[in-house]
């Protein structure tokens, strides 16, 4: 009888967990949701528990496998499809709300918790999270905090970073790492900042290329009272941007939950789907919509303000778009992808970019530029609004079947465009990676921590191009 591979010997030192290596099994682990190429997962496990996972990368580790992690395989930056084979760490069975603390104001979740779950047992107490990711509910918190969520708090918070209270984390020895002030037990989550440097940020946005999260802390808000929407149409990106600087630099997102901006191209293909017959020459050249979340008189007072400011920019309510397309967008939860319009036809490819507000112009001029070197694909684009700068999405609408080369091309051409634009890679993966390694000192420090944290390379290879 033939000596058992390294994978089979895998296989039987994890049997006694929930583990799939039939191919036909594994090929929901190939992918996920964007246009980067599947992968091949040999195995696939899903642990329960944090201490299940220290086991699974011990293992893993003596047998030189290359592990990558997935949550929901909502993300569009290629982050957990597994290009070097290996053993695809499925946290989806971690659920669990570890603890939820009103009086510290923190709750600790398991990364597998869905945050329609997570909303709903928070709702009950009134309380909520500072960031919803725009990929909805079915995403999960721990996929969230690895590959730097946006959306829903964005204009409030910043971005997901701003909302993580700590970490527990396992490093490719096997070691289990708190941060924050969990880093003293008897203490718990309570604080991100203390000790000594902060290594919470080393894990975020990382995609798993560092270590392994198995809890996630976040900091609670109480739920808004009453919410609204309302859109803005001004003539020009430029005249949008000068709105959004000094929305900014005045303060004015206290209150909004949420707000997203789109440039002419896409507010004209939305509105004249549902109203072929709108009047063209009345539609805005960008359109920036708002979902304030208050007691009513502070949303009424800021939406006054906004307004306000909107005029003294050349702007104006453009209420069609609300009523067409945003406020249904919002209130409905649909979130990102029903804006993506995710199945015409096969498939999306999606951009993360971020950018300074006076760099508005110049993203949309890529926007432009890329409809008029790629014609046979269907573009649209997006901007979320931060408390500063935005979070920019580029959309590349193609069929799979016959344009997925045109789309990698055109994908390829996008980064060199928007990098030229000012903007900077967001949500890297692989999507980014090669940007990533054009940084200089910045990716020769990644480099040096991956050998100090991971020096066989088995986490996550390829992420964040390493």
């Amino acid at each position: 009888m033939s000596e058992p591979t390294s994978l089979q010997a895998l296989a039987g030192e994890l049997s006694a967990l929930t583990l799939y290596a039939d191919p036909i099994d594994l090929l929901n682990y190939r992918r996920d949701c964007s246009m980067v190429a599947a992968g091949k997962a040999e195995l696939a496990v899903q642990p329960r528990t944090a201490e299940e996972v220290v086991s699974i990368i011990e293992h893993a580790a003596r047998h030189a496998t290359s592990i990558y992690v997935r949550g929901g395989g909502t993300m569009y930056a290629g982050g957990v499809n597994p290009h070097a084979g290996g053993l695809v760490i499925d946290v989806s069975r971690m659920t669990r709300v570890l603890e939820l603390d009103l009086a510290r104001g923190v709750v600790v979740v398991e990364p597998g918790i869905r945050y329609a779950d997570l909303l709903a047992q928070l709702a009950e107490h009134g309380q909520t999270v500072g960031i919803v990711p725009s990929t909805g509910p079915a995403a999960t918190v721990g996929g969230a905090v690895s590959s730097h969520a946006l959306g829903t708090g964005s204009p409030r918070h910043q971005s997901m970073g701003d909302c993580v209270a700590g970490l527990e984390v396992v490093l490719a020895d096997g070691t289990r790492l708190r941060t924050g002030s969990a880093v003293c037990r008897d203490a718990g989550f309570f604080q991100r900042y203390c000790v000594g440097p902060d290594l919470t940020g080393l894990f975020l946005g990382a995609d798993a290329s560092f270590g392994v999260v198995t809890a996630v802390a976040l900091w609670l808000y109480p739920l808004p009272a009453a919410r609204e929407t309302f859109c803005l149409g001004f003539a020009t990106p430029a005249a949008a941007a000068r709105f959004l600087v000094e929305v900014q630099s005045r303060e004015l997102t206290r209150n909004v939950w949420y707000a997203a901006g789109y440039e002419g191209g896409t507010v004209r293909a939305r509105v004249l789907a549902a109203q072929p017959g709108f009047d063209i020459a009345t539609l805005p050249g960008y359109c920036i919509g708002f979902d304030l979340g208050a007691e009513r008189e502070d949303i009424e007072r800021d939406r006054a303000r906004l307004a306000a400011v909107a005029e003294s920019h050349g702007g104006a309510e453009f209420k069609p778009f609300d009523e067409i397309y945003f406020n249904t967008l919002r209130l409905d939860e649909n979130y990102w992808y029903s804006f993506a319009g995710y199945f015409s036809r096969s498939r999306c490819a999606i951009l993360m970019t971020s950018l300074p507000c006076d760099r508005l112009a110049d993203f949309c001029a890529a926007i432009d530029s890329l409809r008029a070197r790629w014609p046979a694909l269907v573009w649209g684009a997006a901007t979320v609004l931060c408390r500063r700068g935005l979070h920019g999405g580029v959309m590349a609408f193609y069929d799979e079947r016959t344009q997925w080369p045109l789309a990698e091309q055109a994908v390829e051409d996008a980064t060199v465009l928007l990098r030229g634009a000012g903007c900077v890679p967001y949500k890297s993966g692989k999507l980014w990676a090669e940007e990533v390694k054009r940084t200089g000192a910045y990716y020769r420090v990644l480099e040096r921590l991956k050998g100090a944290l991971d020096p066989a390379r088995l986490l996550s290879p390829g992420n964040l191009g390493l």
